[in-house]
């Protein structure tokens, strides 16, 4: 059995939401997040989402469910998501680097101590 924990869910309707998406997958386990990119130019989304459950068991419960079944009209398409998040790992933001501050930062600091970008 995988070890992942998060699935790729295409194939949805356009009016299906976050909240949608989660009650679908709370059933089988403890979900830990869900994305669901939007098309910020039409304002709807993209017809896809990514769910992460607290467990590989529990999303695999999930797949193995959810797969060509039916939401909105819509026969969906259940995956393993490709990058699999795992939210324990410490993330830190691009300019919070050395590297980044050295290529974009200014010379001089700002009245209130930040370095301003370079334009």
């Amino acid at each position: 059995m995988s070890k992942k924990k998060s699935l790729y869910i295409g194939g949805l309707a356009e009016d299906v939401s976050k909240d949608v998406i989660t009650a679908m997958c709370v059933p089988f386990g403890i979900v830990r997040d869900v994305d669901v990119p939007m098309d910020f130019k039409t304002g709807k989304i993209k017809g896809f989402a990514f769910v992460t459950f607290e467990s590989s068991e529990d999303a695999h419960e999930a797949l193995y469910n959810l797969e060509e079944s039916e939401l909105y009209g819509r026969t969906l398409n259940v995956r393993w998501s490709s990058q699999d998040k795992d939210f324990n790992d410490k993330t830190e933001a691009i300019w919070k680097g050395e590297k980044w501050l050295k290529e974009h930062g200014t010379a001089e600091e700002g009245d209130n101590g930040i370095v301003g970008p370079k334009f």
